[in-house]
Order: structure tokens, then C-alpha cells, then sequence
């Protein structure tokens, strides 16, 4: 079996090391969507209930007492 060179382990580390920041670049991408998706779905259904239903929308997934006014 034919040994890997220095150089060739040199790549292989740099590739690992490459993509562990590409996934952690990608898995923040992913989380400050969520936070701003769930801070959109917030200011809707605070404003559903400050038109009386007229604009906005109800608390259809339940989290608003939970998710929403914790530090509000």
C-alpha cells in the first residue's frame, strides 16, 4: 500500500478543516433564518391582536405566550 507524502496530509487537513467552516458558516445561516422567521411570526400575531383580527394573524402554532413575550 503506498504511503500518503507530508504534502498530501497537508491537503487532506486543510480540506477537513475547509469544510468543518463551511458547515459552521451554513448551520448560522440556517439559525438567524429561524430566529428571524420566529420574530416575523411574533410582530404578525402582536399585531393581529392589536387590530381586533383585522391585520396579521392568530397564534395558529400555539407559541406566542412561550416564544413571544419572554424580554418583551
Amino acid at each position: 500500500m503506498k504511503e500518503l507524502s507530508t504534502d498530501a496530509w497537508a491537503v487532506v487537513l486543510v480540506g477537513m478543516i475547509l469544510l468543518v467552516f463551511i458547515l459552521g458558516i451554513v448551520g448560522r445561516s440556517d439559525y438567524d433564518d429561524a430566529v428571524a422567521q420566529q420574530d416575523i411570526y411574533c410582530e404578525f400575531v402582536d399585531l393581529w391582536g392589536q387590530t381586533n383580527g383585522r391585520d396579521g394573524h392568530p397564534d395558529f402554532r400555539g407559541i406566542y405566550e412561550t416564544a413571544c413575550t419572554d424580554g418583551q
